[in-house]
């Protein structure tokens, strides 16, 4: 089985593959290779995370904002999106977004389109093509679909494998979030494996909610300017995605997917997508809902060993404007 550095995932194709710590750095890099400067202009959706900003501060550059429906489409027709140097297309929670809007937007303005596939690694589109690797320059999270302590990654195109692209930074980072390397040997153990990854869930959720308040972690403003860490990915990151048995993830995540709209259907869940594509591996089950429907689902999730949020942590310009349904959705959250 390879290990070394010169090993790519299938996706990669004609293209090439920069891996960081985060997919943070490596927007940063997306957006250099597509030109941006000081005073570029980058759009952005208004439903996003808030921590996306820190790599646009990093380089100077001026967020402005296209609105999405409740579908998560844009809302809006694309000839009244601002004038941008980059526009961001968003692969939510894996499913593939239209791109169609973005190559008439690039079409007509001359902007480069960026696909943001953060929640997507392992989902094609309806036409088997990888998300991420649809336009010339496409972002990955990886630690997102996989329970490893860091991992973003950056694909380019052929369209930019002529240019000058950043050399490998290297596989020595010490992980940004190695709790999650210890869940998932925690997971592994023969028997007890689920009980002590759940226990230890518990008791670290009860001790950060005795010390803030909540059982979950609280939004930072300051993540829309900084940047944590080390850019240089996790020293485990090649081995873990090399021993990833894709297939079988695929086939796993699309299975929790039916079996949580089935419950969705039964306790009044309205989901975010009326359909799960083929190829679609999902990071999440996306949904709105009533408290019941709510309840339902945290059950359903807490029996399973999945984990309930609420998404986004939106940007501070965005927040206190946003329509409801930016404010509503939940997720069950497949990362196993």
């Amino acid at each position: 089985m390879p290990t070394s550095e010169a090993w790519q995932p299938t996706f990669v194709g004609e293209g090439q593959v920069r891996y960081y710590s985060l997919a943070r750095y490596a927007l940063i890099e997306a957006l250099r290779l597509a030109g941006v400067q000081p005073g570029s202009r980058v759009l952005l959706p208004e439903y996003l995370c808030r921590d996306l900003l820190a790599p646009l501060h990093q380089l100077e550059a001026v967020p402005c904002w296209y609105a999405v429906a409740p579908d998560l489409a844009p809302a809006m027709p694309v000839e009244d999106w601002p004038a941008a140097d980059v526009v961001l297309a968003v692969n939510y929670f894996g499913f593939p977004q239209n791109l169609a809007p973005f190559q008439a937007y690039a079409e007509r303005t001359g902007a480069v389109v960026i696909e943001d596939n953060a929640h997507g690694y392992l989902s094609r589109d309806q036409a088997g093509q990888w998300l991420g690797c649809r336009t010339g320059l496409g972002v990955f999270s990886l630690r997102k679909t996989l329970r490893i302590p860091d991992g973003g990654a950056l694909w380019v195109g052929p369209a930019y494998t002529t240019s000058k692209l950043p050399t490998q930074k290297p596989f020595n980072g010490p992980g940004v979030n190695l709790a999650q390397l210890t869940k998932a040997r925690l997971r592994g153990l023969p028997l007890v494996g689920e009980s002590a990854y759940r226990l230890s869930t518990l008791m670290a959720r009860t001790l950060r909610k005795w010390r803030t308040g909540s059982n979950v972690p609280a939004a930072d403003p300051a993540s829309e300017q900084n940047l944590p860490a080390s850019a240089n990915p996790w020293a485990g990151l090649l081995a873990s995605l090399v021993g990833c048995a894709a297939p079988a993830e695929i086939e796993r995540r699309r299975t929790a997917y039916v079996r949580c709209a089935t419950v969705g259907e039964q306790v009044g869940a309205v989901p975010v997508f009326t359909a799960l594509p083929p190829y679609c591996a999902p990071y999440s089950y996306a949904f709105r809902g009533d408290a019941v429907a709510l309840a339902g689902m945290r059950r359903h999730a807490a029996n399973h060993g999945f984990d309930l949020v609420s998404w986004p942590d939106l940007p501070t310009e965005i927040v206190g404007q946003a329509p409801v349904h930016y404010h509503n959705v939940f997720l069950v959250n497949f990362l196993w």
